[in-house]
């Protein structure tokens, strides 16, 4: 699918953009003082999702038999995004949070593509 955005919807995307860069780079360094998120230190974390049905929909349990391992619904893991930026609690702001139109659920769009929990899809914008 191919979609054609209108100069008025490409210069809101484009401000939309512009400003959750601008969240980011307050994340990472705050005016006058130290980096918040240090750039040079990050870290690749890699996160091992086992499916299991028994698992509500959109939640993660730790797997104790298998260290670094959560159990999740596999429609969850199917709608987790796979490369996800996390700061700290200090990049709380980049949060996207939507109320899902057919269960009411609250889900952060930054983390999904489609609600984990009844499967709708997401808009674009809230």
């Amino acid at each position: 699918m191919i979609t054609i955005l209108s100069p008025y919807n490409m210069t809101n995307a484009m401000n939309d953009l512009e400003r959750k860069i601008l969240k980011l780079k307050k994340c990472i360094h705050v005016e006058n003082s130290a980096p918040v998120y240090d750039l040079k230190n990050s870290a690749n974390l890699l996160v091992n999702l086992q499916p299991d049905q028994k698992v509500s929909r959109g939640m993660f349990l730790p797997n104790h038999l298998l260290p670094g391992t959560f159990k999740a619904h596999p429609i969850t893991i199917r709608a987790l995004k796979k490369d996800i930026l996390v700061g700290d609690l200090e990049c709380l702001d980049l949060e996207d949070i939507h109320i899902c139109d057919s269960c009411k659920n609250k889900i952060d769009r930054q983390f999904w593509h489609f609600c984990p929990f009844c499967e709708s899809n997401l808009p674009e914008k809230s």
